[in-house]
């Protein structure tokens, strides 16, 4: 079985690239993109099983980039990843499956957030760091 494909989008390079060195050595393949129009081209070449995006980016705004993602690619569940206090879920986003137990407010304390949201949608769990595996 091919790793779970995660992709990590935020305008923040060092929150984005934290969140996905942690994705991956934590077992994830992940990708990241510092904007809208670069997920949607990254969405469009391989897409991805779960996308975590910030809400509030120059350019697309994150949840206009989450439905041009789901357009693309159907079955990939998403993560909110905000700073925003102010963010609500909108209709749409609800729509494809998005609830409040997926936004995860920043800053986040404990980076295991994601594994545990990533597993609720049904994905296996990887090795966490420092675990023993069957190797």
């Amino acid at each position: 079985m091919s790793a779970i494909r995660i992709l990590v989008v935020d305008d923040e390079r060092l929150a984005r690239i934290s969140l996905a060195d942690f994705l991956q050595e934590t077992g994830y393949d992940t990708a990241t993109a510092g904007d809208g129009e670069s997920a949607i081209q990254l969405q469009q070449e391989r897409p991805f099983d779960v996308c975590i995006l910030d809400i509030r980016m120059p350019g697309m705004d994150g949840a206009d980039v989450i439905l041009a993602l789901y357009q693309i690619e159907p079955r990939s569940r998403f993560i909110v990843y905000t700073g925003s206090p102010q963010f609500t879920l909108t209709p749409a986003l609800e729509t494809i499956g998005i609830s409040e137990q997926h936004i995860v407010r920043k800053p986040v304390s404990d980076l295991n957030t994601f594994t545990t949201l990533i597993t609720s949608y049904g994905y296996p769990a990887t090795p966490q760091i420092g675990e023993p595996t069957d190797e």
